[in-house]
């Protein structure tokens, strides 16, 4: 197996660690192009699959000289699995949807192969590359051999446009299509919204397995936009690699590629529309620890206010998440600060029936809770965000 990244400057990892602390201490204080040119490579790299680079010794015949349309043939590697390089250049990411666990990928999915079987002459022909665009590249696809892949995750249809086959005179064969495609792929939200997430890619063939296909990561032909702009989100890193798997109907393992892009939301939203003014709302209920001569139902009606609102807080934000069955880092807060709020209403209730009988120790209560509740907020709060990692 082999992989390969691309990371995010450490700068933009720092400012993701400022916003988090800055986060903790509010909560506690208070269309597309070729890129071939912009693809990030070495210089005079080459790849695994280039035919300079493999020996299928005596190719596997074609079946049919000119190879006509329609003609199924055999992989070009006789003796063992022929290799294909896969490759990727992310020009955008769109609609990254956790409630249906969708997300939209674009870019240029690249294959790279060696077939010997139609290489050619370029002093004969004039030209050391053959170049065919669009319907003239599906043409030609459908002449000779390929790795037959598809979107594993796909959950919708996928448009293509702008496809490129470039073949070499040894027989190299580039294929570059630019695809938007909608993928399924799974979040873990239980650090929501200072979530990290993996959107996921998977590429596999539905012709070939293992003994006569074997995906690389090829880095001579991948690349990445450091110019996408998602909402909400940060790209964090980008990799690529290839496994085995198990499929139905099938003793031999397939090869499949994954591509992995690394996201972190945005929490800049969450902090000023829903952690700041949900420690504001708590951080006022408090005043009812200096109303100790007032009576219970007009202290309780201001923790009660508090409580209405965290319930609104709550159905607003449900919309945006799947019906998950475990609590986010949002949910635990909600859910402490209602439990607080609640125990306010306890607080002043003891405070009520202390009146009747003993003032002193109804001051004492409310003089104890004017400490004890922020620093017990406070301490839950820390101990939410450490415990969410």
């Amino acid at each position: 197996m082999r992989n390969s990244s691309w990371t995010r400057p450490e700068g933009v990892a720092a400012t993701g660690a400022l916003i988090s602390g800055l986060a903790l201490c509010l909560l506690i204080l208070g269309s597309a192009v070729e890129a071939d040119s912009a693809a990030p490579r070495t210089p005079d790299a080459q790849s695994p699959a280039d035919c300079s680079q493999v020996n299928y010794g005596e190719p596997a015949p074609h079946p049919n000289g000119d190879g006509e349309e329609g003609t199924i043939i055999a992989p070009p590697n006789p003796s063992g699995p022929t290799i294909v390089g896969v490759g990727f250049h992310v020009n955008d990411i769109r609609g990254i949807d956790p409630v249906d666990n969708e997300f939209e990928f674009r870019g240029y999915i690249r294959v790279l192969w060696c077939d010997p079987r139609i290489a050619f002459d370029p002093q004969a022909e004039g030209q050391s590359e053959r170049v065919f665009m669009g319907e003239q590249a599906e043409h030609e696809l459908r002449r000779m051999w390929f790795p037959a892949g598809y979107p594993v995750n796909g959950v919708g249809e996928v448009a293509a446009s702008e496809r490129i086959l470039r073949i070499r005179h040894d027989g190299t064969v580039k294929h570059s299509i630019n695809v938007r495609v909608p993928l399924a792929t799974h979040f873990d939200l239980r650090r929501f919204p200072f979530d990290r997430q993996t959107l996921e890619l998977q590429i596999e063939s539905f012709a070939w397995d293992r003994d006569h296909l074997q995906f690389v990561h090829d880095d001579s032909i991948s690349g990445f936009s450091e110019e996408i702009a998602i909402p909400e989100w940060n790209i964090e890193a980008v990799a690529g690699s290839v496994i085995e798997v198990a499929v139905m109907e099938s003793d031999t393992p397939f090869a499949r590629y994954i591509l992995e892009i690394e996201i972190a939301r945005k929490p800049g939203f969450y902090l000023w529309k829903v952690f700041l003014p949900l420690v504001l709302i708590v951080a006022l209920s408090w005043s009812v620890f200096w109303m100790t001569d007032e009576r219970f139902s007009n202290r309780s009606r201001i923790s009660a206010t508090g409580v209405l609102t965290i319930v609104a807080y709550q159905f607003a934000f449900a919309k945006d998440l799947p019906r998950i069955g475990y609590l986010t880092l949002l949910d635990q807060i909600m859910i402490g600060s209602f439990v607080l709020l609640a125990v306010t209403v306890v607080e002043s209730l003891l405070v009520d029936r202390a009146n009747s009988t003993d003032p002193l120790k109804a001051h004492r209560i409310d003089r104890t809770s004017r400490w004890l509740f922020p620093a017990v907020y406070a301490a839950m709060l820390a101990a939410t965000g450490l415990s969410a990692g």
